[in-house]
């Protein structure tokens, strides 16, 4: 199991958004259940289901990925 760091990040990350006034929100990949879980362990819900569109920068390999 892990040490909690994300939820700590996250709930850090969304009481900054929250003191700006503003909502926080997450992007998640449908197929990655793991950060759905974690987000929606915090207590945030799914407002919307999209579509993703992979991109890359001009000039970087079509085999370059984010670690």
């Amino acid at each position: 199991m892990g040490r909690g760091l994300a939820t700590r990040l996250v709930r850090a990350v969304a009481a900054g958004v929250r003191e700006r006034g503003e909502t926080p929100f997450l992007h998640a990949a449908p197929d990655n259940a793991t950060a759905i879980r974690l987000y929606e362990s915090i207590g945030f819900t799914e407002r919307l289901r999209g579509r993703t569109l992979p991109a890359r920068s001009p000039g970087t390999s079509v085999h370059a990925r984010l670690l």
